[in-house]
């Protein structure tokens, strides 16, 4: 009964820290069709024209998706920040620009609106937190949070998971 009671409270307060405009893409129920938001259609746009850009090796086009500010923080080394100028010059000579995107959320905050999602190839898995400033009207870059990520083998987890609450949008 504790048990029972712990998890729903923790299912509560997992609730109420979402903030309202939260969006997601989502799968119609039990189809294979994505049902994509306007916010999540809109930045998996800008994170595609970024891997466009770094694919191309056009650093004009990929410089101008950034914010004059932009640094990238990794994981491994989150207390030295990845210059702008570096990050670009590395990424356009090696034309990566990562894998699929998969999981995409969007979180917006007025003028800030943050974008979370994982990008898989076939050697790594990489979650990578996009924080977009609004600038006139449109959207750039500002900072990027990069930390490599491995899925728990299937049936395992190092945390419990909490049974799925239906979104409505």
């Amino acid at each position: 009964m504790r048990a029972a009671i712990a998890v729903g409270a923790m299912l509560i307060t997992a609730a109420l820290m979402v903030p309202p405009r939260s969006v997601a893409a989502q799968t119609q129920g039990g189809g294979n069709v994505p049902t994509v938001t306007r916010l999540v259609k809109i930045f998996l746009d800008k994170e595609q024209a970024l891997g466009t850009a770094i694919r191309a090796g056009d650093a004009t086009a990929l410089e101008g998706l950034l914010t004059d500010d932009f640094e990238v923080r990794e994981g491994a080394q989150p207390g030295t920040p990845i210059p702008r100028a570096d990050w670009v010059r590395n990424v356009i000579r090696a034309h990566d620009a990562g894998g699929s995107i998969t999981g995409i959320a969007v979180h917006d905050f007025g003028t800030v609106a943050i974008a979370s999602f994982s990008q898989s190839t076939a050697n790594t898995s990489v979650l990578i937190v996009d924080v977009w400033r609004q600038a006139a009207s449109d959207w750039k870059l500002a900072v990027r949070y990069t930390s490599n990520s491995r899925p728990a083998p299937s049936g395992s987890s190092a945390r419990p998971r909490p049974v799925e609450i239906p979104k409505k949008y």
